[in-house]
């Protein structure tokens, strides 16, 4: 239903808003599909170098770790060979050990490193160096995890003491190759955030660093411990995690062991920095995009507005047309198709106009000619009813009075002649009977030429006479209505209304087998109306009407002739209605 909806909604549209309308889909289409496919592209570029940027700070940062705890375990075991860290673990006494604890304090000027202690190859210790804070803070005996195989100098694993964490170096003091002790040098690892915040500009695509363990015991982030930052469910492949850190902060991350430590270091870059050329890249392309659509949308309403032009012009002429004006023509001056249509149009337009021309002049032509056969039609029916009226009073008057002194004679030969002679007073009284009948056939010939009832009483009382006479002539009942007291009239009419009830009174004995006939006749203040019906078997006006019967016919021109109209309306089984109306006009 709803896509009927759209459907119907989207004809109800002109072409110079559908045109645009498809312009703009096709081209959001194309844009969306460029725009995806183009950041998916750039998407995977992105990616792919924040792999290998990333990959590739891990691998430099841990080199420099690296380097850096070399650079520890050198120096620490330069201070292990001076002579007098020897000659104090040898000899044990004060102002040797004097020497040696200057030797221990050198190494321990830097900021990192907290404490230093001297221990003998028991691992006892006999001299250290410390801050007092520190010293007063940390137990740093229970932190001695190492082993005294040792014998070539290591870095230890990172300790936590609350918020601190701290790692050992150590390296063995060696003489004429033998481990007579060991120098233990403890560093912290701290830092702070403002310190991380500018590596992690400096890294870029806000990088995160841990440090931990090998054996992942411990966790940090150069400022105090945490736990693993790699959750369960993180995603691993080519050396690299991926994995989320709260809502929508997705990182990726690679850890690499360091060299000369118990390390790894571990960095994260967030993945929304590292996508972030293709979100702007995406971004410019919905900018770029959505400035071509306006002016594709622009342009294409620009072009569809030249072709709609010369159609709204052709449609306008076209509708000029059927609504009667032949003349109108279109000046579009093009060499497409729609100059052509226009070139086309104006020429049928000549033709159109030239046809309607004849063809008015023809229907003048036929009008002429049917008012004038109309004319010869009332003409003839005025002579018709003239020759009528002439010859029944002709009949009445003429014959009329013959017949009747023929019958005076043969009453006075009757009387004279009647008692000599039976056959002769016999043949008298069939004389007088056949003069009688012979009176009779006169005067309805008379009064089926022209009723002088019509003359003498008028329209209303000839109806009703001639329903009388057919009711009496056929046996079928006439119910005549008049609902007019008093009518007056011209002859014309009165003749054309009485001669059509006649010929629909004679049309229901001939053809509608009915056995009844109601007729009213009533006026208003412009018409005359006269209205017969009948319960016969009716007929199809249809089939009638192509068969042009020429009774029908007749009664419907004496109907135009005297400004009138005659309506017939029947269906088989249901009996026929004759409507007739003719305008009223005083005589």
């Amino acid at each position: 239903m709803d896509a009927l909806m759209r459907k119907s909604a989207l004809r109800g549209l002109s072409i110079q808003q559908r045109v645009p309308l498809l312009i703009c889909i096709l081209l959001i289409c194309v844009m969306v599909t460029f725009s995806w496919i183009s950041y998916i592209g750039v998407k995977k570029a992105s990616m792919k170098s924040g792999y290998d940027r990333l990959n590739t700070l891990t691998d430099q940062l841990s080199t420099m770790l690296a380097q850096s705890m070399q650079n520890n375990i050198t120096t620490t075991r330069t201070t292990a060979n001076s002579p007098e860290i020897k000659q104090c673990l040898q000899t044990l006494e004060p102002h040797t050990c004097t020497e040696a604890l200057l030797q221990l304090e050198k190494i321990r000027q830097d900021t990192t490193t907290v404490m230093v202690q001297l221990l003998d190859v028991r691992l006892r210790e006999v001299l250290h160096t410390s801050r007092k804070a520190i010293e007063t803070r940390i137990n740093f005996d229970s932190l001695n995890t190492f082993h005294a195989t040792i014998d070539t100098g290591a870095i230890g694993k990172i300790y936590p003491f609350k918020d601190s964490m701290y790692y050992p170096t150590t390296i063995p003091v060696i003489d004429n190759k033998v481990i007579v002790g060991y120098i233990v040098k403890w560093r912290s690892i701290n830092s702070t955030p403002d310190a991380l915040e500018r590596l992690s500009q400096l890294l870029g695509a806000k990088a995160k660093l841990y440090i931990a363990n090998t054996d992942r015991s411990l966790w940090t982030d150069m400022v105090r411990p945490i736990a693993n930052p790699i959750p369960k469910k993180a995603r691993y492949r080519s050396n690299t995690y991926e994995y989320f850190h709260g809502k929508g902060n997705n990182v990726i991350a690679t850890e690499k062991p360091i060299r000369n430590t118990p390390w790894l270091i571990l960095i994260e870059f967030s993945e929304k920095t590292v996508l972030e050329p293709a979100t702007t890249y995406l971004q410019w392309i919905i900018i770029i995009a959505s400035i071509l659509i306006c002016i594709g949308i622009f342009i294409t309403w620009i072009l569809s507005r030249n072709i709609t032009r010369p159609l709204n012009k052709l449609t306008a002429a076209v509708s000029m047309i059927a609504s009667g004006n032949d003349s109108p023509t279109v000046a579009i001056h093009r060499r497409d198709e729609v100059g052509k249509l226009a070139r086309a149009f104006n020429a049928m337009t000549i033709q159109v106009r030239n046809a309607k021309t004849d063809l008015e002049q023809k229907v003048v032509e036929r009008e002429q000619m049917t008012e004038q056969l109309r004319s010869l039609s009332a003409h003839l029916q005025n002579i018709r009813e003239q020759e009528r009226i002439h010859i029944a009073r002709e009949m009445h008057d003429e014959l009329g009075q013959l017949l009747t002194g023929f019958k005076m004679d043969v009453s006075w030969l009757k009387k004279r002649y009647s008692t000599d002679n039976p056959d002769i007073k016999e043949k008298l009284t069939e004389m007088e009977s056949l003069v009688n009948d012979a009176v009779s056939f006169v005067r309805k010939i008379a009064a089926e030429l022209r009723p002088s009832i019509l003359d003498d009483l008028g329209l209303m009382p000839a109806l009703e006479w001639q329903s009388r006479e057919f009711q009496k002539r056929y046996g079928i009942q006439v119910e005549f209505i008049s609902k007019v007291q008093d009518l007056h009239t011209t002859e014309l009419i009165a003749t054309g209304l009485f001669r059509m009830y006649q010929e629909s009174l004679t049309n229901v004995a001939r053809h509608s087998e009915a056995s009844k006939v109601q007729a009213v006749l009533q006026t208003s203040t412009t018409h005359i109306s006269l209205t017969i019906t009948d319960n016969g078997k009716g007929f199809d006006i249809d089939s009638i009407s192509e068969r042009k019967t020429l009774g029908l016919l007749g009664m419907k021109e004496r109907a135009f002739m005297i400004g009138g109209k005659l309506d017939i309306n029947s269906m088989p089984g249901e009996g026929t209605t004759v409507s007739i109306k003719v305008p009223k006009v005083d005589d």
